[in-house]
Formats: structure tokens, sequence, C-alpha cells
């Protein structure tokens, strides 16, 4: 008799259960998911009201009305989030902008991180390039000798450690200072590249490198133009010297027309030597404007 009670207790558990679910299910048919799949449903959650179609950033009708930002202020003394509206000056010059009349921001102070790691040994570049050498000459400096349809030189600078390996397999480090580059393992034979953003139409006359060198070998750097198809072409070419330790050399004269439009420029150095007794401390090309 106990057995059959407890089958028949079992049995309306069930049921119920059964009875439950149903019930669920029904409730459940007429909510719209957020994760419905029907074709042509967009879930609730991710739809966007009609009125933030309008903002200064989304190029829609009414974008010229500077869009309102919530912004969170700090928490006040009783411990509420205090919002404020602030309105987008979007028009209003800023003190780095072209025309800005305003006040101008008071300095602040502040302690930067060096970019080297320890005390820079100061090296008088400027006593190893004299006035009178052929890349020296500025604008302001044209003398009656040089051709009116050309300016004085501009100049193109790059930092030895701008310039990144062709050869993603080989190390390179840095000087002490972080502006001279060596290679510290791989092919002696590895080059070193950066783009060269010369203006379309200038001429360049010169390629100036600047090394650290008490090595037994020199390094070269070059200017090199590519087409679209991969030929290549050097413009200009310069080599370190000796084994004194820093110092500066000047490639020849090489008059070269600069066409940006059906060329891409490229500087590039082959240290021929590992380790820190061969750096490249910068590259100067002297350029001048039609």
């Amino acid at each position: 008799m106990k057995l059959a009670l407890r089958k028949v207790t079992w049995i309306v558990i069930l049921v119920m259960i059964g009875l439950l679910g149903l019930t669920a299910a029904a409730m459940a048919s007429d909510i719209d998911w957020p994760w419905s799949s029907e074709t042509g449903v967009e879930p609730q959650a991710l739809t966007q009201p009609d009125k933030l179609g309008n903002y200064a950033d989304e190029g829609q009708p009414g974008a010229e009305q500077p869009a309102v930002q919530q912004v969170i202020g700090a928490p006040s003394a009783e411990g509420d989030m205090v919002q404020t509206e602030v309105q987008a000056k979007l028009a209003e010059p800023q003190p780095d902008d072209n025309g800005y009349a305003g006040p101008i921001p008071e300095t602040i102070e502040v302690d930067l991180v060096p970019s080297g790691e320890q005390e820079v040994e100061a090296i008088n570049w400027d006593a190893m390039v004299p006035e009178s050498a052929p890349d020296a000459r500025t604008p302001d400096q044209a003398g009656a000798d040089v051709d009116p349809n050309w300016t004085g030189y501009y100049y193109f600078r790059a930092a030895g450690s701008a310039l990144r390996p062709r050869d993603s397999s080989v190390n390179w480090g840095n000087s002490s200072s972080g502006g001279c580059l060596y290679l510290s393992s791989g092919a002696t034979a590895t080059v070193f590249n950066i783009h060269l953003d010369i203006p379309n139409g200038a001429r360049i006359d010169y390629l100036r490198i600047y090394y650290y060198d008490t090595s037994t070998s020199n390094s070269q750097a070059w200017v090199t133009r590519y087409n679209d198809e991969g030929s290549l072409a050097d413009v200009s070419g310069v080599t370190s010297l000796g084994t004194a330790g820093y110092g500066t050399n000047l490639s020849d004269l090489a008059s070269h027309v600069v066409d940006s439009v059906n060329y891409s420029y490229v500087l590039n150095w082959r240290p021929n030597q590992l380790g820190s007794t061969m750096m490249l401390c910068g590259l100067r090309v002297a350029y001048m404007l039609p």
C-alpha cells in the first residue's frame, strides 16, 4: 500500500512540473527577446533612438548643431555623483590654433623622463661641419653664386635610432643617449632604413652621415628611390671614416630632382660591423627648393 502511494505522489509531482513548464513557455512567447534571430527583427537592446542620429560627428541632418555631452562629475559630500552638461565648443579657437586671441595658458613645470639611460656626452657636431661646408648654406645665406632658380639648403634629418632593419631576424641596440643605433646580432650587411619625406620637385644635393666609429670597418649610408614595381636606383651615398670615434662625412654632389609622384625615397644604412664600436647617430639630407 505504501509503495503504491509513493508512486502516485511522484506522478502528481511530475504532472505539476510539466504544467508549470507549459505555462512559462506560453508567457515567454509574447516577449520580444533581444537575441531574436527572426528575419527583420532588430534586438531591442541595440535599437538606437532616432534622436541619436544628428550628432555633429555622424554626418546626419542637423550635424551643424554641437552635441551636448553628459559628464559625470566628482562625488558630492553626501557621496552622490553630480552630473553636469558641457556644451562642446567646436568652433572656438584653441591656444594651438591659428587666429587664437584668448589668454595664454600658464606653463606647468613637469619633471620630464629622460630619453636616455645615462648622462649624454656633449658632441660638438657644429665644429665638425664648418660654415664653408658645401651643405651648410641655409636659405637666408644664399649668395650670388647660387643658381637663382633654387633656394639655399633645407634639411631632412633622422636620428640613427629612428631607422629599423629590413631583416626581422637581427637585433639592434641604442647608445646611452637613445640617439645612436648599432647592430647587436645578425649579418653585418643588414640594411636599416627609414622613409625620406622630401617635397616633390626639390633637388637633393648632399647626404651627410653622423656616426661613432672605433672599428676597423666603415659603414655605408645612401638614398634610394623605388617605383611601385620594386625597381630601384641609388641617388646618393656616403661612408663613415676612420676610427677616432664621433665623426661626420659628406657625400658627393648629387643634384637629383625629386619625383615623389612616381617614386618613393628611402634613407639606408649598412653597419658592416657588429657591436657599439660602429653606431649611426644621424643622417642629414641637404636639398633646395625651386
